[in-house]
């Protein structure tokens, strides 16, 4: 007795802890559920309205399958709670069964005492089913008919609790042969957790639910406790993550067909633009080659004209107005060439040793003579501390230099023109622009001012534009708007840049800076140009010049040029006949024109290479060979080295040229006259 006592003291402790732990999972329970409820609402109202985008189905999802894991942890305890209240109920009957067979005594206040707790075991499983939004059910595992329904299992089945007293199990699954595979698995493993599955609801519609199966003893049978988590919510979610997805998979395949089809457009338009683009070189090369070869003749041999001392006064004076009107079509021609070349990037800087001082004489003798026959005063500063010799492009700084004044003498009718020349530090934005060259700390500065009739602010944001001319520079119907656009690139290509201030009806100043590195030392016997006619050749040797060339015109020009010198000249039409002249006759020095019929200059220059390394012969003894050309755009001097040429001279050319040429290629030294 005294053992029935001290056990029942044990059993009546662990009931009372037993039941604060369902206290407080009841509690949890009922906290799950509010915040399944807000949550489910917000989800059932954005999914109705269709107000979801991925991201949020997303985290939707990820809060469902959060609270899914706080069920099942739930579900898992509310199960071990109902097992111990099964055993205790189990082991009441068990109990009270065994001591009734043997006919074992019992007092009447242990009996009430059994029934009591037993009572209590029972009301406290149902109070404990009867709180949870899980579905319940109890049913025989002999036929599957079920003996208790909680009432969140009517619920959710849409059916009153009552109604599903007796009825199979079986029955309420969405498919049998699903209710076979979750028995089949059942069988395997003698319970089933947190299997998914469908449900019937009473309007035959499907419900998903978390299934789990748990065999219990209950008056001495054998039944199945099986709760039930609805999922549908979280079934419907991953349905519009999957639309979702298949949208995006849809609208990401139509994305890369679009982006296809608009890489095989700009392909096609690139294709057009490179078409344009050689087009545009070809046309360019022929304009200039189809220009520059009568330019050749006439500059040509109006120079030879003008030399004639029996000519009378109106003669020479038309002979410079041929001169003067060739030399300007030249210019322009030479203004679009060197535009289009700056455009395709093939403008290269040919740096070398210089004198500034000969650069700025030579671009103000070039048109002192023009400001003088509008009476302006031109005036040219150059500070003492400019350095005299530097290491630029010559011919590009002096070609901005004369584009800048020609501008201010064209646009100025009185007042002055000055040129200013001086040093300064480098500023922060040539730094940017200058890129190894900024290393240097100090510039040159050049400033062209004039009294003309100024720019005005909304002309001068596009200045420095190809082809653009300000208001007065279209009164004056002269040049093509190129050679400001020139200047300005060639001075950035310099590493520099360009700058305007004006005002209408004041002026302007345009200024420009450059980074150049000045030389101490300049070599003494550098060549310089000298203004006297070659009228002959120093020594005794005899000379042999070939000139190739289709034209007649300019054979004879060169013939002209150098028949007088007591040069011997021979002349062929094509490429293949130079080749056969050199080999019997062995000039010195040929003049080639690249375009020729039959077998062009570059041809023919590289096959009389070949022939030389073959015959093993000294480069002292290599016949000299130049290229003549008329189309600049089209030919680099890269290229014309490679096939074998020693030089080139472009089209159309003076004698002078022609005689430095060959002073640099034969080492002549000339008599002047």
């Amino acid at each position: 007795m005294d053992n029935s006592k001290f056990s029942e003291e044990i059993s009546m402790k662990d009931w009372l802890k037993l039941q604060q732990e369902v206290k407080g999972l009841r509690t949890q329970v009922s906290r799950l559920q509010m915040e399944n409820s807000d949550l489910e609402n917000s989800l059932l109202t954005a999914v109705e309205h269709g107000d979801l985008v991925e991201a949020e189905l997303l985290d939707v999802n990820k809060k469902l399958k959060s609270e899914i894991i706080e069920r099942k942890m739930a579900q898992a305890t509310l199960q071990s709670i109902l097992e111990i209240v099964y055993r205790d109920k189990s082991d009441l009957e068990i109990m009270l069964a065994t001591s009734t067979e043997h006919g074992d005594a019992i007092e009447y206040e242990q009996y009430n005492r059994a029934v009591e707790t037993m009572h209590q075991s029972e009301e406290q499983f149902r109070s404990i089913a009867e709180s949870t939004s899980m579905a319940m059910l109890v049913s025989r595992l002999s036929d599957g008919a079920i003996v208790y329904a909680n009432t969140s299992a009517g619920t959710i089945l849409e059916r009153e609790s009552h109604d599903l007293i007796q009825r199979s199990i079986k029955d309420l699954y969405y498919l049998p042969a699903e209710w076979e595979i979750l028995q089949q698995h059942f069988l395997q493993n003698q319970k089933v957790r947190d299997y998914e599955i469908r449900l019937c609801k009473a309007n035959q519609e499907p419900l998903w639910v978390l299934a789990s199966v748990h065999p219990l003893w209950l008056k001495g049978e054998q039944v199945l406790l099986n709760t039930f988590y609805d999922i549908t919510l979280l079934k419907k979610t991953e349905l519009a993550l999957r639309e979702s997805e298949a949208k995006l998979r849809e609208q990401a395949n139509l994305l890369e067909q679009r982006v296809e089809e608009r890489t095989y457009d700009l392909k096609l338009a690139k294709e057009a633009a490179e078409s344009a683009s050689r087009s545009k070189a070809a046309f360019l090369a022929n304009m200039s080659h189809e220009l520059r070869t009568p330019l050749n003749a006439i500059l040509g041999f109006a120079q030879l004209m003008l030399y004639d001392q029996e000519l009378n006064e109106q003669h020479q004076t038309d002979l410079q107005t041929i001169c003067n009107s060739g030399n300007h079509l030249l210019a322009m021609i030479n203004d679009i060439l060197e535009m289009s070349k700056l455009e395709a990037g093939s403008v290269l800087l040919r740096e070398k040793e210089c004198s500034l001082y000969d650069i700025v004489d030579t671009a103000r003798d070039m048109l002192y003579l023009k400001a003088q026959e509008k009476d302006l005063s031109f005036d040219v500063s150059v500070q003492p501390d400019v350095p005299p010799y530097i290491y630029t492009d010559e011919g590009k700084l002096r070609q901005i230099l004369i584009n800048l004044i020609g501008n201010a003498i064209k646009f100025t009718e009185s007042g002055h023109i000055i040129l200013r020349v001086d040093v300064r530090n480098l500023p922060n934005n040539i730094d940017r622009i200058a890129g190894e060259v900024s290393e240097i700390p100090r510039c040159l500065c050049f400033e062209v001012e004039d009294t003309g009739a100024g720019i005005s602010e909304a002309e001068v944001l596009t200045l420095f534009q190809p082809f653009v001319q300000t208001d007065s520079g279209k009164r004056s119907q002269e040049g093509t708007g190129l050679g400001l656009s020139i200047s300005y690139n060639y001075v950035r290509l310099m590493g520099g840049q360009m700058f305007v201030i004006s005002k209408v009806g004041e002026g302007s100043t345009f200024r420009f800076y450059i980074p150049v590195k000045s030389l101490d030392l300049f070599s003494a016997d550098s060549p310089t140009k000298s203004p006297r006619r070659v009228i002959g050749i120093e020594g005794n040797q005899v000379h042999r010049i070939l000139i190739a060339e289709d034209m007649r015109l300019n054979r004879q020009l060169l013939t002209r040029i150098l028949s007088p010198l007591g040069i011997e000249v021979r002349e062929v039409t094509n490429g293949q006949d130079a080749i056969d002249v050199w080999q019997s006759w062995s000039p010195h020095l040929i003049w080639m024109d690249v375009r020729m019929p039959i077998m062009n200059g570059q041809e023919a220059a590289s096959a009389i290479r070949e022939i030389e390394a073959k015959r093993s012969i000294s480069t002292s003894q290599k016949v000299r060979i130049i290229a003549l050309t008329a189309s600049l755009v089209e030919l680099r001097e890269e290229d014309l080295f490679i096939n074998g040429f020693d030089g080139f001279l472009s089209k159309p050319y003076t004698e002078d040229k022609v005689f430095d040429r060959m002073a640099e290629h034969l080492n002549l030294q000339y008599i002047y006259k």
